[in-house]
């Protein structure tokens, strides 16, 4: 398989056995929402971002938006990579980094 065929392979795995439903409960639940939208993101809007996060991370080595977050481990020599997908209720992140000795 080239690269592309393992990224599509394994995206549409990860597709098919996340649980965009739980997802999208803990949404309701919490009365989150994303930018300019006061509603629940729907199970297609969710999967479309959760998409989009898969493939900057096969792009980018990782990806985060909209509390999800991807992975891409990959070893280029042996031609082997897994891609990862998480949903993060809660996180915080540090702007900027500071100098220490």
């Amino acid at each position: 398989m080239t690269r592309q065929e393992v990224i599509q392979k394994q995206t549409d795995e990860i597709m098919d056995e996340f649980d965009f439903e739980l997802v999208r409960k803990m949404f309701e639940e919490n009365k989150w929402t994303y930018r300019g939208n006061f509603e629940t993101p729907s199970l297609g809007e969710l999967r479309k971002l959760a998409r989009q996060v898969i493939r900057g991370a096969a792009d980018e080595g990782y990806c985060f938006s909209g509390r999800f977050s991807a992975i891409c481990t990959e070893d280029s020599d042996e031609k082997w990579l897994r891609l990862n997908l998480m949903f993060t209720p809660t996180s915080w992140f540090i702007d900027e980094g500071e100098v220490y000795e």
